[in-house]
């Protein structure tokens, strides 16, 4: 179990049967989903006893070049800290083998026997650390196939935040509840998982009153607009556009085999093609909450501005034609190469990694919202979660052990093990800062994500980048404090896990169709009914009795 998981190996994991969803055992163990409230999933936390979120004890770290705020913006980091804290004093494991499954947006990882980063962390925490990574292309249906069946599970086991149907009944009825472990001070007892703030627990949301995960923290900025900020300055795009100069400038760098912007397939699966375009216009993220009621962001004037950008994108020959069918791995090397100006992705994706990619092609930035009136959408807080098969309580210690380790956080020696591997064989310490070697290329947290098992609170760093750093965190400040929050991320809603792929879908085919000229504007009139019709409506009124438990 130390590369990709194949369809074949999944599927002996799965077992007979494990295609279909109604053959689960889960399902005979949860009941149906009539209801947030109805206790026929106990999904819901509505009427149920709440255990407190964990007790936020923040890490005293090395002082920042530029302080974070919060509002968002994150402290920055122009060189490396010369001193390290060691924050995990204890051993960790006790030579166990310990498996655990993770999605990837890599290449696959070199095995262990020839990974010497993958024998290094092993060796850090003590255990025979067995690693499946499945490829993001192909995460939804393993899960599904993997969730379906009745087998023995992977001790750690990570969600993304994409909408898997019967995900949070599966966790409630095959996963550990984590509450005894981590609520309240009891995360003290882990300190780096304690250092974690409060947002990101609050994203990942509790299941029937009790936590079941540990949350895969991220920065405030939700998926934004990756630039190529030398192509602007030298077309004369300004950084602070309106929305006429934006439609210029994306038409402007458009022809000869290139293209202004570039979408991908996956953005279409939902909203995420229309995240950046909506904020810039001032569009709710996701609902609006007044009186305790939820409205969606789809039936604002303003979310239907966002559907017309994007209609007079494609109309003015300004995006990549195959921005319907092309994985994000494709768009993200069209945007590295400079076939495409810029990219929409999640805000992760500023990293060494990508910088290495783009090989000092142009200098990297971010493009601020169009509109005075925007309200850029903040993240969920978190990226993801993971889980740990129910167990006994020292073993389920364990598990959260090599979580704590790996979410130590910046300055500290466990950090960077866990983030650039081993000094001298993949990176060095120069002129105040990490360089990394020819083998951090193939053996590094992106080909073997152990940040999937636990990540650290994010900084703004960047080795070797300080000036891409520095305009991120100028984008930051002029952008995160008009951000808003999604009032309904971390809240439960039995319709939003049986149908929420289904609603996500109708929506993203929706714009689409507007977008590319299939249908006209008028259209999303039409979307907007079914997407009520088809359970928006009752999930709106789910989420209003969840947050009504939750204040």
């Amino acid at each position: 179990m130390d590369n990709i998981m194949n369809r074949r190996g999944l599927l002996r994991m799965a077992g007979a049967g494990a295609l279909g969803l109604a053959a689960a055992p889960l399902l005979s163990a949860c009941g149906g989903s009539s209801g947030a409230g109805s206790g026929t999933g106990g999904v819901s936390n509505a009427g149920k006893q709440l255990a407190p979120w964990p007790t936020y004890v923040p890490f005293a770290g090395p002082k920042p070049d530029a302080p974070g705020d919060d509002t968002g913006v994150q402290p920055l980091y122009l060189t490396y800290p010369e001193t390290l804290t060691q924050s995990v004093s204890d051993t960790v494991g006790d030579g166990s083998k310990v498996t655990a499954l993770v999605v990837t947006y890599g290449p696959p990882p070199a095995p262990v026997a020839q990974n010497r980063y993958w024998q290094a962390i092993n060796k850090a925490l003590n255990v025979d650390l067995q690693v499946t990574v499945i490829p993001d292309p192909e995460y939804g249906q393993k899960m599904t196939t993997l969730m379906a069946s009745g087998s023995d599970l992977p001790d750690i086991i990570m969600f993304t935040n994409l909408a898997l149907p019967h995900s949070l009944e599966f966790i409630q009825a095959r996963c550990a509840d984590l509450s005894e472990f981590v609520a309240g001070d009891a995360v003290r007892q882990y300190p780096n998982l304690a250092n974690i703030p409060t947002y990101a627990w609050k994203g990942m949301g509790r299941i029937n009153g009790k936590i079941y995960g540990i949350p895969l923290e991220r920065p405030m900025p939700a998926n934004s607009l990756f630039v190529n900020r030398t192509a602007m300055d030298e077309a004369g795009i300004p950084k602070d556009w309106t929305a006429e100069q934006y439609l210029d400038a994306m038409k402007e760098l458009s022809g000869e085999r290139k293209w202004g912007l570039g979408w991908y397939k996956t953005l279409f699966t939902g909203l995420g093609c229309i995240t950046y375009h909506a904020g810039a216009l001032g569009a709710p993220n996701i609902w609006a909450v007044s009186g305790g009621q939820f409205t969606s962001t789809i039936i604002t004037p303003q979310f239907e501005q966002a559907i017309d950008v994007m209609r007079k994108l494609v109309e003015a020959e300004s995006v990549h034609p195959d921005s319907l069918t092309v994985s994000s791995t494709d768009m993200q090397s069209y945007f590295y190469n400079g076939t495409v100006a810029s990219s929409q992705d999640g805000f992760g994706s500023l990293s060494p990694t990508t910088l290495t990619k783009i090989n000092g092609r142009y200098e990297l930035d971010l493009g601020r919202p169009y509109s005075p009136q925007a309200t850029p959408w903040q993240s969920a807080g978190m990226f993801g979660y993971v889980t740990f098969k129910k167990a006994p309580a020292d073993r389920i210690r364990l598990l959260l052990r090599i979580s704590d380790y790996l979410s130590a956080p910046f300055g500290t020696k466990e950090y960077e093990l866990a983030n650039y591997g081993v000094e001298g064989v993949h990176f060095t310490k120069e002129d105040g800062g990490i360089k990394t070697t020819d083998l951090y290329q193939s053996e590094n947290n992106n080909t073997l994500p152990f940040r999937y098992i636990g990540a650290a609170p994010s900084v703004l760093y960047l080795p070797g980048h300080p000036e891409t750093a520095k305009a991120t965190y100028e984008w930051q400040q002029a952008t995160l404090p008009k951000s808003v929050p999604n009032p309904g991320q971390g809240l439960r809603s039995a319709t939003q896990v049986s149908k929420g792929a289904q609603l996500n879908q109708i929506l993203g085919d929706g714009i689409a169709a507007i977008a590319f000229g299939r249908k006209p504007l008028s259209a999303w009139k039409d979307v907007v009914a079914q997407w009520k019709q088809t359970g928006g409506d009752q999930m709106a009124r789910e989420l209003a009795e969840e947050y009504a438990a939750n204040q």
